[in-house]
C-alpha cells in the first residue's frame, strides 16, 4: 500500500497508472474496472440480516446478467499475484479501490484489513442500467444506503467509468471491442466534471442521455430533484463527499467480520526479518529495517539496535551489532522508537532454517517435487509434535482465484546435536509442479515461524 515505488515496491498502482491506462487496450480502463469491482461485489450486502458485502463472493457471480463483461475477471487477474493466506481477494478489492482512486488524483482512502473470502455465491441485487428507479433505491436500502447516499456512491463510482458497447450495444449503439463511452468528460483525472457536466446539460453519460429505459444514472441523480448533485459540485464537495461515500463501500463486511484498525504508515518497519543460525553455530539475525526518511537524511542514517533475551529482558549498553543473542525482540534506537511500547517481538522457541531446507526441482514417480523444512526447536519450552504447514492452491473450474487450504505434516526428529540448545527437525510435502510457488510455515505448539516462500529455498539440501 505505502511502498509503491523504489526498493521492495509491491506495484499494485502499476495496473492503474496513468488513470486512464489499461494492460488491454484501447475501450478499457484498469482504475474504472477496479472500482467496478469493489461496487458490483459489495452492493448485495443485506445490512437487516448482516450478510454480503465486501467478500469477493462476485467470483462465483460472474455468470448473472447484472456482472456482464470483463472486468471482474481482469481485475481479480492482476490482484491474484498479490493473493496468498494472509491477505484476502476481498481486501485486495478495497485496496484496488484505494489505489485507482489516487491514481487518478482522488482522496486517500483509509485501509483496513481483515475481510474474508466468501466460499460461494451470495444473493443476487447488483442495480442495471434498464432498472427504474423505484428498483435501484430498493437495493441501495437493502445494502444499508439512503437515497442521498445512494447518488453519492453512483456519481462518485462512475467519475471515471462508463459503457462498454460489447455489453450494451443498445446503450452505445456501438457493439465493437473497443467501444467505450465515458460517464464524464474528464475520464483520465479525479474532479467533478462528472456533476457539473450534468447540471450544466453538457453529459456525454450514456447512462443520462442514452435510449429511454436504459437511463439510470438520470433517474439516480434526479431521484432528490437534482439537490444532491447541486451539493457536490464544486471540486472540495465532490472529494470530500467521495472520500467518505467510498470510504463506506469498501468497509461494508457481513456482521460476522470486524476490521482491523487503520493501516498507516509507520516510521520504522523490520522487513524480511528472520532469526537462525551461521555456520559456526552462532545466532545470526539477518532482515531490513525500512525508515522512512522524508524528515531525515537518509545518507547519514545509523539504526542501531537493542535486544532483549529469550526471557525478555534488556542488557544494558548492548546491540545486535555488537553482541551475541538469544533474541526475542529489538528496537530503533535514535529516537527511541519501541513500536508503541510493544517493541518488535521475535519468538526463539521455532526457528526455520534456510540453510537446510531445500526445494529440490526433480519429479518424483508421481510428477512432484520435494519440499524439505528444517527447524530449530528450543529444549527448554518441553515442545513437541512440530508440524510442516504448507498452503495448497487448488484451482477452481471457472473461477479465476484459486482455493488456499492449508496442509499439515508431522516434523521427525533430524539433528540433535547440530547447535547447543536445540533439537532439528525435518519435514518433506510432496509438492505438485504448478504450486511451485507458495508459502509455509513451521509450527509447534503456540510458536511458529511462518510465511516463508518456496521460491526462496535452494534446489538441493545441505
Amino acid at each position: 500500500m505505502y511502498q509503491q515505488a523504489g526498493y521492495r515496491r509491491f506495484g499494485v498502482i502499476d495496473g492503474v497508472m496513468p488513470c486512464s491506462f489499461s494492460s488491454e487496450g484501447e475501450g478499457k480502463q484498469a482504475a474504472a474496472e477496479w472500482v467496478r469491482t469493489a461496487f458490483h461485489d459489495m452492493i448485495t450486502h443485506n445490512a437487516a440480516d448482516g450478510t454480503g458485502g465486501m467478500d469477493a463472493s462476485i467470483m462465483f457471480e460472474m455468470d448473472r446478467p447484472e456482472n456482464p463483461g470483463s472486468a471482474f475477471n481482469s481485475t481479480m487477474n492482476f490482484m491474484i499475484n498479490l493473493y496468498n493466506i494472509q491477505t484476502s481477494m476481498a481486501d485486495l478489492f478495497a485496496l484496488a479501490v484505494y489505489a485507482a482512486v489516487r491514481a487518478c488524483g482522488g482522496p486517500r482512502l483509509s485501509m483496513r484489513r481483515g475481510r474474508v473470502d466468501a466460499t460461494g455465491p451470495g444473493v443476487a441485487g447488483v442495480p442495471e442500467p434498464t432498472d427504474d428507479l423505484e428498483t435501484i433505491v430498493a437495493q441501495f436500502a437493502t445494502a444499508g444506503f439512503n437515497t442521498t447516499e445512494m447518488i453519492q456512491m453512483v456519481a462518485c463510482g462512475h467519475f471515471l467509468d462508463g459503457v462498454h458497447g460489447v455489453d450494451f450495444p443498445d446503450i452505445t449503439r456501438d457493439n465493437s471491442s473497443t467501444s467505450f463511452v465515458h460517464s464524464d468528460s474528464t475520464f483520465s483525472s479525479f474532479d467533478s466534471a462528472i456533476v457539473t457536466d450534468y447540471l450544466g446539460d453538457a453529459t456525454g453519460n450514456p447512462l443520462v442521455v442514452g435510449p429511454e429505459g436504459s437511463n439510470s444514472d438520470l433517474l439516480v441523480f434526479t431521484a432528490d430533484g437534482n439537490a444532491t448533485m447541486r451539493s457536490t459540485s464544486d471540486a472540495g464537495s465532490f472529494s470530500n463527499t467521495c472520500q467518505a461515500i467510498l470510504q463506506r463501500m469498501i468497509d461494508v463486511v457481513p456482521s460476522s467480520i470486524t476490521l482491523s484498525a487503520i493501516i498507516d504508515s509507520i516510521p520504522i518497519k523490520p522487513v524480511a526479518i528472520q532469526l537462525t543460525f551461521d555456520s559456526s553455530g552462532t545466532f545470526a539475525f539477518t532482515g531490513e529495517i525500512r525508515v522512512l526518511i522524508s524528515d531525515r537524511d537518509n545518507t547519514e542514517l545509523i539504526v542501531p539496535l537493542h535486544y532483549a533475551d529469550h526471557d525478555g529482558a534488556i542488557p544494558s549498553n548492548n546491540t545486535i551489532s555488537t553482541a551475541e543473542i538469544h533474541s526475542t525482540g529489538y528496537g530503533y534506537d535514535a529516537e527511541g522508537n519501541d513500536n508503541g511500547g510493544s517493541g518488535y517481538p521475535i519468538q526463539d522457541n521455532i526457528i526455520f532454517l534456510s540453510s537446510h531446507s531445500c526445494l529440490v526441482q526433480e519429479t518424483d514417480a508421481n510428477g512432484n517435487w520435494n519440499l524439505t523444512a528444517v527447524a530449530a526447536i528450543w529444549n527448554d519450552e518441553s515442545l513437541t509434535n512440530p508440524s510442516f504447514d504448507v498452503v495448497v492452491k487448488t484451482p477452481r473450474i471457472g473461477i479465476p482465484v484459486p482455493l488456499l487450504a492449508v496442509e499439515s505434516s508431522a516434523m521427525e526428529v533430524w539433528n540433535t546435536d547440530a547447535y547447543k540448545g536445540f533439537t532439528l527437525h525435518m519435514g518433506h510435502f510432496s509438492l505438485p509442479i504448478y504450486l511451485w510457488s507458495t508459502t509455509f510455515d513451521v509450527t509447534v505448539g503456540e510458536y511458529s515461524d511462518s510465511f516463508k516462500f518456496s521460491t526462496a529455498l535452494s534446489g538441493t539440501c545441505s
